[in-house]
C-alpha cells in the first residue's frame, strides 16, 4: 500500500492521520520514507479510512481528541489533586 498516495486521497496531514489510526507522526513518516512497513491492522485502518472517506474520517480524529482528553484527565488524578492538568503537561 502507498500509505503517501492514500494520505492524499483522504486529504491529511502525517499528523492526521497517525492520530487517525493510533501511531506516532514520526511512525507514518518511516511508513512514507521506506523505513519501516506499517503492520497488517495498521493497513487495514487506513483502507477502512480511505473506504469511509473523509466525513467519517473527521468524526475519529475528534474520537482520538476526545480519548486523549480523558487520558491527561486520568493521568492528572493519579498525580493528585494539588497538580493541575497544566501542571502536568508543562513540567
Amino acid at each position: 500500500m502507498d500509505i503517501e498516495k492514500a494520505r492524499h486521497e483522504l486529504g491529511m496531514t502525517q499528523a492526521q492521520l497517525a492520530a487517525a489510526i493510533g501511531v506516532s507522526e514520526r511512525t507514518v513518516q518511516n511508513w512514507e520514507w521506506g523505513r519501516t512497513a506499517p503492520r497488517p491492522a495498521q493497513v487495514k485502518a487506513i483502507e477502512q479510512l480511505v473506504a469511509e472517506g473523509q466525513p467519517v474520517t473527521v468524526a475519529r480524529l475528534w474520537a482520538v481528541i476526545e480519548s486523549q482528553q480523558r487520558v491527561i484527565e486520568a493521568l492528572s488524578q493519579k498525580v493528585g489533586k494539588n497538580k493541575s492538568t497544566d501542571n502536568l503537561l508543562n513540567g
